[in-house]
């Protein structure tokens, strides 16, 4: 499969867990342990409760991915400075700068490496350039690059897990010749509680 098709067929919705869990600390990777929860193992995450995912005592990230059927839950492997990066049982790894997504590792045709905003940077609705390097079949990285501009929908109240989040819902618009992303994030306050993110 081409970047191209790539980028079209990996929408990635993170809802950001950590940040909801009283529990929340910087324990080990519990890839492992949370295999038995996985969406894809028949284990529907919507019904999970707020206690399961409490007693990992870990922050924890939900990721959907449409059009590979996986439903995920990922835990902290590492994080330096602003960059997290998240592991799934199943080996797929997504990394985050400052909320916003920058590499996969284990989807196929992934993300190799990108450059754009911050999460406060698409909060505060500045104009900004994205650049994507993606590993094609060829066994290149191609680079694509974006002009993207950002909107506030609006207030938006989320259900996560059994909680409610008064957010604000902003979308960041992609453009390039013969191309178009949109992303959408919902902040609370400066925490980004969800998104949903081009690969």
């Amino acid at each position: 499969m081409g970047p191209r098709l790539a980028m079209k067929a990996h929408l990635i919705r993170v809802t950001a867990l950590c940040a909801l869990l009283s529990a929340c600390s910087n324990g080990s990777p519990i890839a492992g342990a949370m295999a038995g929860l996985s969406g894809n193992q028949g284990v529907d995450l919507n019904r999970v409760s707020r206690e399961k995912i409490e007693a990992f005592n870990t922050p924890i990230l939900r990721a959907t991915f449409p059009s590979l059927g996986q439903d995920l839950l990922l835990s902290l492997r590492d994080t330096n400075g602003g960059v997290e990066t998240w592991e799934a049982a199943e080996g797929i790894t997504l990394t985050f700068r400052d909320g916003v997504l920058i590499e996969t590792r284990g989807l196929g045709a992934d993300l190799m490496s990108s450059s754009g905003p911050s999460g406060g940077q698409i909060a505060a609705g500045t104009g900004h350039e994205r650049n994507y390097w993606y590993a094609s079949d060829e066994d290149r990285n191609d680079r694509r690059t974006y002009a993207c501009t950002t909107a506030t929908v609006g207030a938006e109240t989320i259900t996560l897990y059994g909680r409610e989040h008064h957010t604000r819902h902003v979308t960041e618009t992609c453009l390039r010749e013969g191309g178009k992303i949109t992303n959408e994030y919902w902040f609370e306050g400066s925490r980004l509680r969800q998104s949903k993110q081009w690969v």
